[in-house]
């Protein structure tokens, strides 16, 4: 498979989980439909249809961690609008405006975005993108105001692996037949997170998933067709 590879970063990240309103806190990845959005914005389509354009059920999202998960926790000073401002906004006089909201984000976070799946112009277009450090809309890391920085590192095929012992550099989806050897003195994440998500924002699949939070790889055996090898690296798709 025609897989595109490349690097997201920024100063700070929050991938919020749906159970957390009030106090949001953090997937320690993009879940696979947030990496959909980074490549809407990319590529400039709508947000009303980028789900349909990428044909997002048979896109293949795999993410690497490039950075050891930091966490960094604070309460933000969020202005109150639903009472203590007028319609355009401004402090009414007298009022305590401001609300504390205390805040999960991952601190200068790192990922490498392995894409495979598009169709031939999309991916042609979104490379060249890449390439050249072209986006269409502002991409961020989850919020509106943690930027990101894109970097480019190349294309290539993915194969499916035949061994049954593996060293994988992505997540690793806990799926039928795939065993993790888990390391000592080492950390684990293992979450469910949201995989396919159509355009009415309706979750139709979750997938169970294991990711180092030192960002090595990770050993297992088994999963027949859940693993890839790129070159000498194994990822797999989540």
């Amino acid at each position: 498979m025609r897989t595109l590879i490349f690097d997201i970063s920024g100063e700070y990240a929050l991938f919020k989980k749906p159970y957390s309103p009030m106090s949001p806190v953090s997937y320690p990845l993009p879940p696979p439909p947030t990496v959909l959005g980074i490549l809407g914005a990319v590529l400039g389509y709508d947000k009303t249809n980028y789900h349909q354009r990428l044909n997002y059920e048979n896109v293949r999202i795999g993410v690497a961690l490039r950075q050891p998960t930091r966490v960094y926790r604070a309460a933000l000073n969020l202005l109150q609008t639903k009472t203590g401002t007028d319609s355009f906004f401004r402090p009414l006089a007298a009022e305590n405006t401001h609300t504390q909201v205390p805040c999960e984000f991952l601190r200068q976070p790192e990922f490498r975005l392995y894409i495979s799946g598009l169709e031939t112009e999309i991916a042609d277009d979104l490379a060249a993108r890449l390439q050249t450090g072209r986006s269409a809309y502002t991409v961020t890391l989850g919020w509106a105001n943690c930027f990101a920085e894109l970097t480019w590192v190349g294309e290539a095929t993915a194969q499916p692996l035949v061994a049954n012992e593996w060293q994988a550099a992505t997540a690793v989806p806990l799926a039928a037949g795939v065993q993790i050897h888990y390391d000592d003195r080492r950390r684990y994440h293992r979450q469910r997170i949201p995989v396919v998500m159509n355009g009415e924002r309706i979750v139709s699949r979750y997938q169970e998933i294991v990711l180092a939070e030192d960002g090595q790889s990770i050993r297992g055996h088994g999963g027949a067709g859940v693993l890839y090898a790129i070159d000498s690296t194994t990822i797999a798709f989540l």
